[in-house]
């Protein structure tokens, strides 16, 4: 069974488009929003949970650290 390849315009972060050349190249516009940065920083705290490499309580002050920083950078939109 063949896969298809489906070409759209690009949306968001790591698109895949058309270079000059005909290869592909990785667009990677910003998405720069609210809930994308702070998901995208909860994401990052999970995996180090996840990995053991902070406990428990660490996650917990590192979320609401993650909360504070978004809600700064983000409260004069």
């Amino acid at each position: 069974m063949a896969a298809k390849e489906i070409i759209s315009v690009g949306q968001g972060n790591n698109s895949i488009d058309k270079n000059s050349k005909g290869g592909r190249s990785i667009n990677t516009k910003n998405v720069n929003d609210r809930i994308s940065t702070e998901l995208w920083m909860q994401h990052f705290a999970n995996a180090l949970l996840k990995e053991n490499a902070i406990d428990e309580k660490t996650y917990k002050k590192l979320l609401a650290k993650i909360s504070r920083e978004v809600n700064r950078r983000f409260a004069s939109r």
